[in-house]
């Protein structure tokens, strides 16, 4: 704006003597602010040295106490005296902590105008005070010497009037009497050492001429500071003094004085006389010290109401300049605001002319008459080029004309245009912007000109395609990811169902692509996931769809077999060989030369699935399948494994539910003594009372619980069944109770901690539990089933060997084995007809007996099997021919019949 326009003339004219008034209204209120701050610190002083002269008197008496009690026989009558006045200085003392802690605005003013020349003093002050304590206990154990307890408490005292010298000094020029006050203080701590001088003196067996020169310099030194006082004092003080003074207390004290040489006053009553006077000496200068103080304070507050007054009367004029100020601004906006609003308009439209967006303006002809610098940015046409042509200069031939004709239409019947439209620049580039077209009407409704305003968002699109990009694909490979192949999937899903057409999924896994990581690390691991990629893409057909599911894992859909289903089998299997060798060969990463294998299922669709969800289950289930056959395959899926997969997980949840519901149940196999035909223990088997399916046999869900981990728990339970069988039964059954356990169970860490544990638990025989294990488990890991079993043998559990002869066996086994008993597999004495099997079955009892193991002949059914193991020496059998396997109840019902 031209500085010559009236509201500059204006505003120069009346804002400058505002403005200074105010700048000095505010100077002024900054001074009367500093002066408070002054008048508040005064004040804050004036307090401090009340506090400060307290501490000095109660020291003084102290000092005074202890300066006889260190000297005196008869130190009862006066300990409690001392300790009273202790309490008294400590309460001084504490009023002073408080005020060295403080932390205020006052306070730190009060130290910036001190310059800190009292901290180092008060903080010497509260080190000398520390030791406080252990100077009390000298003087009660008089253990302290008189000098020594005197220097002590003088010098407290001297660093405490030391403070209120650099304190009232530092405001000498707004008060009188503050060099009253420091001579008052020194007559004071003058008159407390002759006190404490006097007082030990007379209380001391001795007389010492050092002592009487002492006292003598001390009443000097009162009697020039009193002279000192009156000399400076102003009369109002010197009236306080005249007022406060007592010749009959001095008269009292001049007596000691005189006669401190006599001996005769050497006794504990005129010593505590004289003290007495001394007190009564000082307490009238302590009477007319405080006097003094509390018109120093008083003389304080008027300081600081006065100047707390001024600030106000100051803040008030201040802010009325300042709502002077903003009533003239606003008559001034008033006085100017027609001008002010013609002058905005015309910048608004200026800036808005030449702002970032381009803008073209032409007449009704469509010529172009101005252009802004942005339009020469945007489409490379300077102004000079295009004023007087046609905006079809601009045009491209990526839209027909029946968008243009829309175009005019909308502007010609509504009044505007906007949209999204590709043009092209100077160079024959073409570019996409927003662009709106806007006809210019006169008062009377006619167009007189067209606007247009455009924005190039070249850089808009490229961003919008690669967050699209970068949403639908890998971030490593560059591949299609989960999210994009499932929509290709429903997409050809839908296709091949409408066209018949026939394609495959290939869920591909990498074997063991943890190893990679493990061993060479996470960016090794990542550069093979893209070589592998590399090699993958390169077997695949061009309209192939490839993808990253998440890790290690891969998705290819083969598209459009126009062929049978074997046929279509048969290339696809062509094509997964390349992909199984390709994939063979080694990676060279970083120098590592690494060799892979992968796992693929493959799922020809579509197949009588009910959505593409189905077709990822099934490959994913074929490619679980082609690993458990060995790896480094691939497996079409069968719908026949679909269906044992559901199953499986069925058994699985039904299991689990099964050990929370508590449906497993425990049957007694009774085991027979041969030579008293009598029963001598049992094996504990478990059923399943299946809620719907009824008594189920080990045999239909053994091995899924085996699997899904769950044998532990059921051992545990055989466990404590089997223990509280034995501890309820212990008056009419006195053998053993089995219990079948497995490898896993076995070698498990803690495993026989755990067995030991529970059954100390019962507190009953170990020997009564007798864990059964198969010579295929031990052979597992050997060595570690040895240390287990022994250390369970110790503790009193008995093993035996089950299904024995069906697995490894051998001498040195059984000679290593440190095992009680020995079962002989059933299958044995299927048909003892055969010689073969009556030979293996003598051989078998004979060798247990060699190594001093029972021998237990399982599956015993008739009498001739009876009879032919009771010829060969068998100890115990199980079977049918006694008993199949029963219930608790029943177990104990055969139990006391025999």
């Amino acid at each position: 704006m031209n500085y010559k326009s009236l509201k500059y003339k204006i505003f120069i004219i009346f804002y400058i003597p505002a403005i200074t008034l105010i700048y000095f209204s505010y100077s002024s209120l900054a001074h009367e602010y500093k002066q408070l701050r002054y008048s508040s610190a005064f004040k804050l002083s004036a307090h401090i040295t009340s506090v400060l002269s307290e501490l000095i008197h109660n020291v003084q008496i102290e000092r005074g106490l202890s300066a006889g009690y260190i000297v005196i026989d008869e130190e009862s009558l006066y300990k409690q005296k001392l300790i009273e006045q202790h309490k008294e200085t400590d309460k001084a003392y504490n009023e002073l902590l408080k005020i060295i802690k403080l932390k205020s605005v006052d306070k730190r003013k009060l130290e910036t105008i001190i310059d800190y020349k009292a901290k180092p003093i008060v903080k010497q002050i509260t080190k000398d005070l520390k030791e406080l304590k252990a100077i009390r206990e000298s003087v009660l154990n008089s253990s302290i010497t008189f000098e020594n307890e005197v220097n002590y408490y003088t010098d407290i005292n001297r660093k405490l009037i030391l403070i209120i010298k650099i304190f009232n000094n530092a405001f000498k020029d707004i008060e009188q009497g503050t060099q009253s006050i420091i001579k008052l203080q020194k007559i004071k701590e003058y008159a407390g050492l002759e006190r404490a001088y006097i007082y030990n003196h007379l209380l001391d067996d001795t007389t010492n001429e050092k002592v009487l020169l002492q006292l003598k310099n001390f009443q000097d030194q009162q009697n020039e500071l009193i002279e000192d006082f009156f000399a400076i004092s102003p009369i109002e003080l010197n009236k306080i003094y005249e007022y406060s003074y007592s010749l009959s207390v001095e008269n009292k004290l001049n007596y000691c004085r005189k006669n401190i040489s006599n001996l005769s006053l050497h006794n504990i009553q005129e010593a505590e006389n004289c003290f007495n006077a001394s007190t009564e000496y000082i307490n009238i200068f302590a009477g007319i010290s405080k006097e003094i103080l509390n018109k120093y304070k008083e003389n304080a507050n008027i300081i600081y109401n006065n100047s707390l007054k001024s600030l106000y009367i100051t803040f008030f004029l201040w802010f009325i300049s300042i709502v002077a100020l903003i009533f003239l601004t606003y008559i001034l906006r008033k006085l100017i605001s027609k001008e002010e609003k013609y002058i905005k308009e015309l910048r608004i439209a200026g800036y808005a002319f030449n702002a970032q967006e381009a803008m073209v303006i032409t007449d009704t002809g469509g010529n172009i008459i101005k252009v802004n610098q942005a339009f020469s940015d945007i489409t490379e046409y300077s102004a000079s080029e295009v004023i007087g042509q046609n905006p079809r200069i601009l045009k491209s031939d990526k839209h027909d004309k029946d968008f243009y004709e829309y175009m005019w239409n909308e502007i010609v019947n509504i009044g505007s245009w906007k949209g999204e439209i590709y043009n092209k620049r100077k160079n024959g580039d073409t570019y996409p912007e927003i662009l709106s077209i806007t006809a210019i009407k006169n008062e009377d409704g006619v167009t007189t000109n067209y606007i247009g305003q455009f924005t190039d968002i070249t850089l808009i699109k490229k961003a919008q395609e690669d967050a699209l990009y970068q949403a639908n694909h890998d971030f490593l490979t560059g591949l299609l990811n989960r999210k994009s192949l499932i929509l290709k999937l429903q997409e050809e899903f839908i296709k091949a169902k409408r066209h018949n057409f026939l394609h495959a999924f290939l869920f591909i896994d990498i074997d063991d692509f943890k190893k990679v990581n493990d061993l060479y690390g996470h960016s090794v691991g990542d550069q093979l996931i893209i070589e592998l990629s590399k090699r993958l893409k390169s077997i695949l057909r061009e309209d192939d769809v490839f993808a990253r599911i998440s890790g290690d894992e891969f998705g290819i859909m083969l598209l459009n077999f126009d062929k049978e289903k074997s046929e279509v089998a048969k290339c696809i299997k062509e094509i997964c060989a390349k992909i199984i060798k390709s994939s063979s060969e080694a990676f060279i990463i970083n120098t590592h030369s690494i060799e892979i294998s992968l796992s693929m299922g493959i799922k020809l669709f579509p197949d009588n699935e009910n959505n593409k969800d189905d077709v990822i289950i099934h490959a994913d289930t074929a490619m679980y399948q082609a690993k458990s056959k060995g790896k480094n395959q691939f497996v079409f899926f069968d719908k026949k494994i679909e269906d044992e997969l559901k199953q499986y997980i069925l058994l699985e949840k039904e299991i689990k539910n099964a050990l929370l519901n508590n449906d497993f149940k425990f049957y007694y196999q009774p085991k027979i003594d041969i030579a008293t035909s009598k029963i001598n223990g049992a094996e504990i088997l478990i059923r399943w009372q299946h809620p719907e399916k009824g008594l189920l046999y080990p045999g239909s869900f053994i091995k899924v619980a085996q699997e899904i981990g769950v044998i532990p728990n059921i051992t545990t339970l055989a466990l404590h069944k089997a223990c509280k069988f034995v501890k309820s039964s212990s008056d009419f059954f006195d053998g053993s109770l089995a219990i079948n356990i497995s490898s896993q169970e076995l070698l498990q860490q803690n495993f026989e901690n755990k067995i030991i544990s529970i059954i100390s638990g019962y507190k009953i025989d170990p020997s009564k539990i007798e864990l059964e294990i198969t010579e295929n488990d031990i052979i597992k890991d050997f060595d570690l089933a040895i240390i287990k079993i022994k250390k369970l043998q110790e503790f009193g559990v008995m093993f035996s060997i089950d299904d024995f002869g069906t697995g490894y066996s051998s001498i040195t086994y059984l000679q290593k084995l440190p095992v009680n008993t020995l079962k002989i597999d059933r299958c044995f004495f299927d048909d003892i007809s055969l010689d073969s099997n009556r030979e293996l079955i003598k051989m078998v009892i004979n060798m247990a007996k060699t190594f001093n193991m029972n021998t237990i002949s399982e599956g015993i059914e008739n009498e001739d099997q009876l009879e032919f193991i009771k010829e060969c020496g068998s100890d115990q059998y199980q079977g049918f021919l006694f008993s199949k396997a029963i219930n608790e109840n029943s177990f104990i019902e055969m139990l006391k019949e025999k």
